[in-house]
């Protein structure tokens, strides 16, 4: 029997729920808990603004599916500008205050 684990959330530099901002992210395939992420391709802001992914400079996993805490660190280029995504249990989110979304 394989023990089902809690998030990472505040260890590996994984923000804590209070310093998440959920977005709306378009993928090139289908993301599911189930399945992991597929790359970023446009990030989208409550306000209606959008960007498109320049270039994914690194994708580093957390955790592990089986256990069910698997959590990915996207660093991206956007608007020529280095940023992290971060991907858990099928939303998308950012650290708040890291410039990259305007809080809801």
């Amino acid at each position: 029997m394989i023990m089902k684990k809690h998030s990472l959330a505040g260890t590996c530099g994984i923000p804590r729920e209070p310093e998440r901002i959920y977005i709306q992210v378009d993928t090139i395939a289908d993301d599911s808990p189930t399945t992991g992420p597929a790359d970023p391709q446009y990030i989208h802001w409550a306000d209606g603004r959008c960007w498109k992914t320049e270039s994914i400079y690194c994708r580093q996993e957390f955790g592990r599916m089986i256990f069910g805490n698997l959590c990915v660190r996207y660093d991206i280029c956007i608007a020529r500008q280095r940023r992290t995504l971060w991907w858990e249990n099928g939303r998308w989110f950012v650290r708040r205050g890291s410039g990259i979304a305007v809080s809801a």
